[in-house]
């Protein structure tokens, strides 16, 4: 998947105490990210909304200490918008 805003590449972190999250910039990408995690692959995730992305309503998504960051980011690179 490819952060539209940034054109970056979206890259699985792990964070110490939450496990596997993800950065997201904006609201459409956001929106459409969480469409295809619930009804194409069933993937739990909590998210929360960063201040420096407030105004475009960009979210991170976090997906629990269970969760493979490899296996997660084999998803997102198989996530194309257009």
């Amino acid at each position: 998947m490819i952060d539209k805003k940034t054109g970056d590449r979206v890259i699985v972190h792990v964070h110490e105490a939450y496990g596997p999250y993800i950065r997201i910039s904006t609201y459409d990408d956001a929106g459409a990210l969480e469409d295809i995690l619930d009804d194409q692959y069933y993937v739990l995730y909590w998210k929360t909304t960063p201040k420096e992305f407030e105004a475009e309503g960009g979210s991170e998504y976090y997906f629990g200490g269970a969760a493979d960051p490899v296996k997660l980011q084999a998803i997102l690179d198989e996530i194309a918008f257009n």
